[in-house]
């Protein structure tokens, strides 16, 4: 079941000064229908749908927008000088816009098409960002490969000696026309001698035709907005705002996406959150992936359970679209299709990372492991008893455990004669932790070093400081309170909802915020954006880094500085 506005009205009952979003606005329904126009080349309907929005009157997040699509619907319908006067009203109007590089594009192509070549070539040179290369390659090709005049390519070649591209359009024609002379042909030799063209470039357009580009049609990915459906185990029908909820996670994280989606709109990226209601149960979902609204996401985050997932997966996997699970840390959801991805590092990339990290600070092969009733907690386990094994260690003590303290000194070894090299600990109680730090002081082990989950311990009440030389911990969203951001962070969610942000809160602001920038930059090409770096700044947690694998393998690993916890880099 979606999730309207009401969704928000629970979300906030009985908080103070919030503000509500309504309806969508009648001028973002008409610039939407415009949009929807241009992509079916009713681009007469969608110019007077976008005029009124190109108004200064109007200000809305999707008026720089306008100004574009009307000034590309122009160009379509080969009103070049209407369409240059507005996309020049937009650069002086809105400067800064991000899309800028889009609009010299465009203008670009217009001077081009009136034979205004000094200042479509002018327009092209301010394009800085070289993923435009080819697409400004291909519109030369299109409008100088379209002059049929060998001396009037000629003379514009003289007029732009530097231009390269231009140069290969004059030695392509030379070579193909009947009519050249022994004088043109030294003309085209020197020029491949002076921009080094190879046999392929200067062939290439004889036999296959030239690779022309014109400006892009709108489409999903230059509509000026992105669309996000997050599908959570919110209950409704269980809402009851006089007790906590025991799903007050999925509440938490998708406040923490409100609060991303306003920063996001400060940096010109719009952001459309469509919640949907989707537990664990096939009935939840069904319908949802048949939707035309569902259909029109760029980015899905969750289902969360085996069930929806596997549905919901079912149809992102061969869609124009992006699936993010927020909390899962099993890589083999990986596996429904090259456009899924995880938020959190595998417990198998989690536990390699901690057997890599403690063979450095505890050398020796004996290894003792202790882990909880949690299904999660043996899983963690043995997968770090495989990674010990797989480096040529040994575990000499491997034990499930319960927290009592009575209970752990009577089951674990003594080590009277055989004392591990390390002690692995995963427990999700928050009190093994200390448990079983203190019975290894008691046994003369005050020096023998201790990997455990962060779960193992209450990190609010537990005074860890004083074990910091000899333990370290695994912890995939640890937040850093004395850090600027997580302090704003804080201030502004508690002015919003008068409750302090939990965890998942400040995994839904990371996450849509990190996602939001990288759709918004790199588009379809998620993928290659992604794959460029790892981007550890700018965040509230540990950041991310997808370079090598569609899960964040950014690094899950805490040591102690002396006076706080800091990442192992």
């Amino acid at each position: 079941m979606r999730i309207f506005v009401l969704l928000m009205l629970f979300i906030y009952a009985g908080l103070n000064n919030i503000s509500f979003a309504q309806t969508p606005a009648q001028n973002e329904t008409k610039y939407k229908a415009a949009v929807s126009d241009i992509k079916k080349g009713a681009y007469n309907i969608a110019i007077e749908k976008l005029a009124p929005l190109t108004s200064t009157s109007i200000q809305t997040p999707y008026s720089p927008y306008a100004h574009y699509y009307y000034g590309l619907a122009a160009y379509n319908l080969k009103r070049y000088r209407e369409s240059k006067q507005m996309l020049l009203q937009l650069i002086s109007r809105y400067p800064a816009w991000n899309k800028i590089n889009d609009v010299y594009y465009l203008l670009g192509a217009n001077h081009l098409a009136t034979e205004q070549y000094k200042e479509g070539l002018g327009f092209l040179q301010r394009i800085k960002d070289s993923s435009y290369n080819k697409d400004v390659q291909g519109l030369k090709q299109h409008y100088f490969g379209e002059v049929k005049d060998l001396a009037k390519l000629k003379e514009i070649q003289k007029q732009f000696p530097e231009d390269r591209d231009i140069a290969i359009e004059l030695i392509q024609f030379i070579d193909r026309s009947p009519t050249s002379t022994k004088t043109d042909a030294l003309q085209a030799e020197q020029l491949v001698s002076q921009f080094k063209v190879s046999s392929k470039e200067k062939n290439s357009t004889i036999a296959d035709g030239p690779q022309k580009s014109i400006p892009k049609t709108a489409g999903q990915w230059d509509k000026g907005y992105l669309n996000v459906s997050v599908m959570l185990p919110f209950r409704l029908d269980e809402f009851n705002t006089s007790k906590r909820r025991t799903n007050q996670f999925a509440y938490d994280y998708y406040l923490g996406l409100v609060q991303a989606q306003k920063q996001l709109e400060t940096e010109g990226i719009k952001i459309n959150l469509v919640a949907y209601d989707v537990t664990n149960e096939a009935k939840s979902i069904n319908g949802i992936v048949g939707n035309p609204e569902f259909q029109q996401s760029d980015l899905v985050i969750g289902p969360l359970y085996p069930n929806t997932f596997d549905v919901a997966a079912g149809y992102v996997s061969s869609a124009d679209m992006f699936m993010l699970n927020p909390l899962s840390t099993d890589a083999s959801l990986l596996n429904r299709g090259e456009n899924m991805y995880l938020a959190h590092p595998s417990i198998q990339f989690q536990t390699q990372k901690a057997a890599e990290w403690m063979k450095t600070v505890a050398p020796g092969p004996a290894v003792a492991i202790y882990y909880g009733n949690n299904a999660k907690d043996s899983v963690m386990a043995f997968s770090y008893a495989n990674e010990i094994k797989t480096r040529g260690g040994r575990i000499i003590e491997m034990l499930k455990i319960i927290s009592d303290r009575e209970w752990l000194e009577n089951k674990m070894s003594q080590f009277a004669t055989s004392k591990p090299s390390h002690v692995a600990l995963f427990a999700s109680d928050g009190s093994s932790g200390v448990n079983v730090l203190e019975i290894l002081n008691a046994r003369a082990m005050t020096t023998v070093p201790v990997l455990a989950n962060s779960a193992s311990f209450n990190m609010q009440q537990s005074r860890l400081g004083k074990y910091g030389s000899r333990l370290f911990l695994i912890e995939t969203d640890y937040v850093d309170r004395e850090k600027e951001k997580v302090r704003e962070f804080q201030k502004s969610y508690w002015a919003e909802t008068n409750t302090f942000p939990s965890s998942y809160s400040y995994q839904g602001y990371d996450q849509l915020l990190f996602f939001g920038r990288m759709l918004a930059k790199y588009k379809d090409g998620l993928k290659r954006g992604l794959e460029m770096r790892k981007y550890d700044d700018d965040y509230l947690l540990s950041g991310f880094d997808f370079t090598k694998s569609r899960e964040n393998q950014i690094s899950p690993l805490l040591k102690y500085s002396g006076t706080k916890w800091v990442p192992v880099r």
